[in-house]
């Protein structure tokens, strides 16, 4: 990644630890500190080729022990850890019922070019005594198990890069946060915590033998060794079973994320290039063997090209090649055949046929030769026989899977395309070269797993979410300097160095390469001419712990389940969601600021979230890819953490109130004006009230003019008087005939019916309610998702209760339910309708549903909604975020009703081939 240059202040590229109290790890209560450190695979200018994880490329194949778990020390256990207080809190915190010490782990890979730092942090207890919801949890059959007396704390998982010749940065991140002691704020929440002066570091690879005396001055701790193969196996494991899209393809310059399969992930061959090569064949976790491996790696590499180029540096070294011609050096099969191909056997031309060949009949010296051609040729070279040689071991054990690591990858985009094509190559096409994001971490992660009760062996990947603060759109992670306190220094720090960073951070093609073919393969077609030495180093992210999340238990085929709906690979669609998100960030910015009293402050951090949100913008722009696989789904849940990130934490909160109001007014009206209907009347008024309402959205810029233009009720009744059918997309007599039958055949009512749904004021007022109004009068249990976190306008599980108890006052329909589903456990409800029965009444509840994004991704929902799932035979999914830009092709066990007004124009043409304001009314039955 692209950072500030070396002359420059010291700059911390932050990698997502800090909030806004420093997001400092939290300590134990004065017991012996676990602190790992784990070598990496890899040199700079010293190369110990027996400390490198890729060895030797002569070593004798065997098989590797299962992976050791120390329970010598103090362990962090995460089994059954559930979700403590309210998701309404910026970070709900994590209870840890069976954790004996309070602890906060490190793990840390040390290698001679780079040091990978892993450390688990915790957060204080921010609990709400909410009796609503503990009436809903019990309904639901949800417990959070035995809870301990402690603080309970929640939990992340940072990646932080340093360069090893920067130990003391380091060591001074690692000090000023206290990591080694248990977290700088330990102390804080348990001030009989005592330092400890015995902490011991486990420690592998040359750096735990090399720099084992200065870690005991400056930090006062002992060096013990972990293998640094388990290490790199139990890393690679958790990353392919726990995160979504952690592997992909590399071609032509183009990433693919590739789905594992974690039922299928086993045997598979895990090629590891350090200095030289292992090729390890992985059977399980703590199952695997050394099965081959080349001297003829990383190192030979940086060697020959230091010999060749005088390059100082191995990144120098392929930032020539970028600039090569390797037709100058290599010999092709052109060259012997007079230019043409040799077709008998299948080769072109542009086939390398002697890599170097050509300069035996050259009558130059070295310095008649390119460095740049040098470099390219030396690159192609082995990073074509490391492709082969992996392919037919892959060949040899019959394994379906290759996935490459290790310092030579870099993130590098030709290495990774060279190495793509020699698998492809040699495969004929039926095996594919597979990458890991995390790659750099792996020995670091596995470290960190060496822990007997790590947990996180008992976390599916659903309850992981990862997310990119404020550091990530420049650097990854990367930092130099002392780390960030609180806030108000990172804001500091964006207003002195994230222009020079957004700068720095765009695209930056290269002069035509003009090579022709390389290493026996042909050549790559697409992206060698523009490609950048960092253009594919993806961003890692913090890694959040939420052992809560579950998968909606509904979806028809959770596997083959995706969220978006947009492809942004589309190169145009990608642009034209940018500049929709670009135009909306001043506005966004006025709201909250407002939000916060518009106070000087306020205004600081609203200008620090609209650089920051900029840079994310550009990073994407630059590299799609950079934060894993790109929906636009995933684009709107990153502006909302950015948001958060600035302490921004409801920015519509004055308009949702006022709109609350506003509707809440009018609604006894309108429940009259539906109670004089028939009832398939009343039904079709009910849809069309939903879709009307559904025009109350901030989040789109032709909804926000016409809010300029009329008052909530009159934009409200407009839009019902526009409502005529056929709709664009319009189910609804199948529907109807559902509810209502036909004749004599009366269908039975649904069980259960989730409505999922969206804006704060007429769109959950005077739309949703009434509709769940009717489902309620028919004998149907109604549960309301609405979000965890505010998101734009869109109404949250905390705000819902008293919405609901509000409109209670007009209703007994409402009263009665609401009170049978615990939510008006502390009003006094009156109500005006004249109606005073006091019979049973099916629930109405409300439950959140996990994210704080105005789209939804089913397959991380809260442990609340799924429980509420399992007896539901109805979905209603509105609105455009969770009907449109998500879901609409997703596919339920149940029947499923999908309404939303279209408030986009591209999108309109796009997905139902009309204009701005039509609609959809899509039913589905039940599979």
């Amino acid at each position: 990644m692209a950072g500030l240059s070396e002359g420059q202040t010291p700059v911390l590229e932050i990698d997502g630890t800090l909030n806004s109290n420093g997001g400092n790890s939290r300590g134990n209560k004065g017991k012996d500190k676990a602190v790992v450190l784990v070598g990496e695979e890899n040199s700079n200018s010293n190369i110990d080729t027996q400390n490198q994880q890729g060895g030797s490329g002569g070593g004798s194949e065997r098989e590797m022990p299962s992976m050791h778990r120390s329970g010598s020390r103090p362990q962090l256990d995460l089994s059954k850890a559930a979700i403590q207080g309210n998701f309404e809190v910026k970070d709900p915190t994590i209870l840890l019922p069976n954790q004996s010490d309070d602890i906060s782990h490190l793990a840390l890979d040390i290698g001679g070019s780079l040091i990978k730092l892993v450390y688990f942090s915790r957060h204080e207890d921010q609990s709400i005594d909410d009796k609503r919801k503990k009436t809903i949890k019990e309904r639901l059959g949800i417990s959070n198990g035995n809870r301990r007396s402690y603080p309970i704390l929640g939990g992340r998982l940072h990646f932080v890069k340093f360069e090893t010749t920067k130990i003391n940065e380091c060591l001074d991140f690692i000090h000023s946060k206290q990591l080694h002691r248990g977290g700088v704020d330990s102390r804080h929440w348990n001030p009989g915590v005592q330092a400890n002066d015995n902490a011991v570091i486990k420690a592998t690879g040359g750096g735990a033998y090399k720099f084992a005396d200065l870690f005991k001055e400056r930090l006062g701790v002992s060096l013990d060794k972990e293998d640094e193969m388990d290490c790199l196996v139990a890393g690679a494991n958790f990353l392919l079973k726990a995160i979504r899209h952690e592997a992909f393809t590399h071609m032509e310059g183009q990433k693919e994320f590739v789905q594992i399969d974690t039922n299928d992930l086993f045997p598979y061959l895990l090629v590891n290039i350090g200095s030289g090569v292992s090729m390890i064949k992985v059977d399980g976790d703590g199952k695997f063997e050394r099965v081959s491996g080349t001297n003829v790696g990383g190192g030979t590499y940086w060697g020959l090209g230091r010999l060749l180029t005088k390059c100082k540096s191995f990144d120098e070294l392929l930032e020539l090649s970028q600039r090569g011609d390797n037709g100058t050096i290599d010999m092709l099969v052109g060259d012997i055949y007079g230019g043409m191909d040799y077709s008998k056997i299948g080769l072109s031309a542009s086939t390398i046929a002697s890599s170097f060949g050509k300069t035996i009949s050259d009558k130059k010296e070295l310095a008649d030769y390119r460095p740049e051609d040098i470099s390219l040729s030396l690159l192609r070279m082995i990073s074509y026989n490391i492709g082969q040689i992996s392919y037919l071991n892959a060949l040899r054990f019959g394994l379906k899977r290759i996935f490459f690591g290790g310092f030579f990858i870099r993130g590098h985009a030709y290495t990774m395309d060279t190495i793509s094509f020699a698998v492809q190559f040699w495969s004929k096409g039926e095996a594919q070269a597979m990458f890991l994001r995390h790659e750099g971490f792996l020995g670091a992660l596995g470290a960190f797993m060496s822990y007997e009760k790590h947990g996180l062996d008992d976390l599916m990947v659903h309850q992981l979410v990862e997310r990119f603060p404020m550091g990530a759109p420049y650097t990854g992670g990367r930092i130099h300097g002392p780390p960030l306190g609180d806030l108000n220094e990172k804001i500091s720090w964006m207003e002195k160095f994230v222009l020079k960073g957004t700068e720095i951070t765009a695209p930056v093609p290269m002069a035509p390469s003009g090579t022709t073919g390389l290493g026996g393969f042909e050549v790559p077609l697409s992206k060698g001419s523009t490609l950048r030495s960092d253009a594919s180093a993806l961003n890692v992210g913090v890694l959040h712990l939420v052992p809560t999340l579950e998968v909606f238990p509904l979806l028809a085929d959770p596997k083959m389940y995706e969220p978006n709906t947009i492809d942004l690979a589309d190169r145009s669609e990608l642009e034209y969601w940018f500049t929709v998100l670009s135009e909306h960030l001043p506005d966004l910015v006025d709201k909250a600021v407002a939000s916060e009293g518009g106070t000087d402050d306020a205004k600081r951090r609203g200008d620090a979230f609209a650089r920051a949100f900029s840079a994310h913008l550009a990073r994407l722009m630059e590299e799609p890819a950079a934060y894993g696989k790109l929906g636009l789904a995933n684009l709107l849940e990153l502006r909302e953490e950015c948001l958060r990130e600035f302490q921004f934490l409801d920015a519509y909160r004055s308009i949702k109130q006022r709109e609350n109001e506003a509707s809440l007014a009018v609604l006894p009206d309108l429940l009259v004006e539906l109670d004089s209907m028939s009832e398939e009347t009343r039904l079709l008024m009910l849809i069309e009230g939903v879709l009307a309402a559904n025009i109350f959205d901030w989040g789109s810029r032709a909804c926000v003019d016409l809010y300029h233009k009329g008052t909530i009720i009159e934009i409200y009744r407009m839009s019902r008087n526009k409502m005529q059918r056929p709709w664009r997309v319009d189910d609804f007599d199948a529907f109807k005939e559902r509810m209502l039958g036909s004749g004599d055949n009366k269908p039975r009512p649904h069980k259960r019916a989730l409505l999922f749904v969206d804006n704060s004021g007429a769109d959950v007022v005077l739309g949703m309610l009434p509709l769940a109004r009717e489902l309620l009068r028919r004998g149907t249990e109604v549960v309301l998702v609405a979000n965890s976190l505010p998101a734009l306008n869109d109404i949250t599980a905390m705000e819902l209760p008293d919405i609901v108890a509000e409109a209670a006052k007009h209703c007994d329909i409402l009263r009665r339910a609401a009170e049978a589903g615990g939510l008006l456990v502390d009003a006094m409800i009156n109500t005006l309708d004249g109606s005073k029965e006091n019979s049973p009444s099916v629930p109405l509840m409300v439950v959140e549903n996990g994210c704080g994004s105005p789209c939804i991704d089913l397959r991380q929902v809260s442990s609340e909604l799924a429980a509420a799932a399992k007896n539901a035979d109805l979905i209603i999914l509105e609105g455009m975020g969770r009907a449109l830009h998500t879901n609409f092709n997703a596919r339920f066990k149940c029947e499923a009703l999908k309404l939303a007004m279209v408030k986009n124009q591209r999108l309109a043409e796009k997905l139902i081939k009309g204009n701005i304001y039509d609609c959809v009314c899509r039913y589905e039955p039940a599979r």
